[in-house]
């Protein structure tokens, strides 16, 4: 196993993971474990926010890094929703609350959209904002203790994070639309069940399953896999036509890649490839 550490504007030293505020990156192997780490529960304030945001940018940009983990700390959130203290003197500013939601939907749509594949190693519950972050991966993975909801409608408000939009996709309208209108907080084999978590682990072992998933996606040719993820887009399926048509451009680009030249090689010479992600 060989450590990489992703640099570090906040003080990174060789060996040691780079921190964003209260989120630690690791890189080992081409697989980065993000972990949020703000006692009790995770909650999204300024700081995690801000930490997730820098993280998320420096992610993007690292070629090295070809798949994600993202997790918590502690035994209580995976991530809570908003800092409810910071929150007070957002609503009491002119402005406050359209100029976080547009910060906050920004931070969680730079996780969304991460050109590599992000699993979610939900350890604890994700309910509010920390669902919508979750939904946010391309896998879920769960420890069975986990619960997951949207009830804000309980506090008289609505997901803002983009979980009207990625719950349906994930559970189906009707269902999703049940959960949210009676702000419904499901089991982690309820969540199995309906599609809104892709595995539900061993007690404490959320993690080193979504790591080890992690792992093997890293193996495979990085260009071919960041081209799935661009492929498997929500935003094309509405346009069938449309969507296959982008799905052949970026096919084409993929079949010029080396990995792809490497990959038809090793088949006709019999061997193991050796991708070189390129």
């Amino acid at each position: 196993m060989t450590a990489d550490v992703l640099t570090s504007r906040h003080g990174a030293q060789p060996g040691r993971p780079a921190r964003y505020g209260p989120v630690a990156v690791e890189v080992v192997d081409g697989v980065a474990t993000v972990t949020v780490d703000s006692p009790p529960v995770n909650a999204m304030g300024t700081a995690v926010l801000g930490g997730l945001g820098d993280a998320a940018a420096a992610l993007a940009g690292d070629e090295g890094v070809r798949a994600v983990v993202l997790t918590g700390t502690g035994a209580k959130a995976f991530m809570a929703g908003a800092d409810i203290e910071e929150f007070e003197s957002v609503l009491a500013a002119p402005g406050g609350m359209a100029a976080h939601a547009a910060w906050a939907g920004g931070v969680l749509a730079a996780w969304a959209d991460l050109p590599q594949p992000l699993i979610a190693a939900v350890q604890a519950s994700a309910v509010g904002g920390g669902l919508e972050i979750a939904l946010a991966a391309d896998l879920v993975v769960a420890d069975p203790s986990a619960r997951f909801g949207l009830p804000e409608v309980k506090l008289g408000l609505i997901p803002g994070g983009g979980g009207t939009q990625r719950l349906p996709r994930r559970v189906g309208t009707a269902r999703a639309l049940r959960m949210m209108l009676l702000g419904t907080v499901v089991r982690a084999d309820e969540a199995l069940a309906t599609g809104l978590v892709d595995e539900v682990t061993e007690p404490g072992e959320a993690l080193a399953v979504a790591q080890a998933l992690a792992t093997r996606i890293a193996a495979m040719p990085r260009v071919a896999v960041q081209a799935l993820k661009r492929c498997v887009d929500p935003d094309l399926a509405a346009d069938l036509g449309a969507a296959v048509a982008e799905e052949r451009r970026i096919f084409l680009e993929v079949a010029a890649s080396a990995d792809f030249a490497e990959g038809i090689a090793a088949f006709t010479e019999k061997r193991a490839p050796v991708f070189s992600h390129r």
